[in-house]
């Protein structure tokens, strides 16, 4: 007659060492903070608020909370393909942060400025929201992903409405 052993489930020195390292840093880890971005300049580039990519410089106004992020950005940029048509962008904005996490920052904004293709001028208003990520090791470096609306005022058609997808990446001084 064979009889059956019972066993118990174990666990081998690696998968312990592991669940006690683990353990250990849920146990050690402070709070995380806020993304304190306020009193810092940031230069970077981002394709945001117009059809080409801009170089722009933000700053973090400075508050009393860090969880309350304001910034003020200006950008702008041209390119002039060979033998085509030259673009412009210029213009400004003003970015809130709503939500404030240990690396990342969601965000609202609304922008204004001029936007320039093939020779047609548009003055555009954008309401954008986005965010701003920040990964471990590279603290200062901003990865930036947005969406928003254009409103543009303008020589071709008077006024049009687009959506708009964007990205950017910045460097916090």
């Amino acid at each position: 007659m064979l009889r059956r052993l019972r066993t118990r489930p174990s666990l081998d020195l690696p998968t312990g060492l592991a669940l006690l390292t683990g353990l250990a840093l849920l146990t050690l880890s402070g709070p995380a903070q806020a993304k304190d971005l306020g009193g810092r300049l940031a230069v970077g580039a981002n394709l945001s608020l117009g059809s080409v990519p801009a170089l722009s410089v933000r700053y973090g106004l400075p508050t009393g909370n860090p969880a309350i992020n304001v910034q003020l950005e200006a950008l702008g940029g041209y390119w002039a393909p060979a033998g085509g048509p030259a673009s412009l962008t210029a213009g400004g904005r003003v970015l809130y942060g709503v939500v404030a996490e240990d690396n990342m920052n969601l965000f609202l904004g609304v922008g204004a400025g001029v936007d320039e293709q093939a020779g047609l001028t548009a003055f555009r208003v954008q309401p954008t929201m986005g965010a701003d990520f920040f990964f471990f090791g590279l603290e200062n470096l901003g990865f930036t992903a947005e969406w928003g609306v254009n409103v543009d005022l303008g020589d071709a058609s008077g006024s049009s409405t687009s959506a708009t997808l964007g990205a950017g990446v910045h460097y916090w001084f």
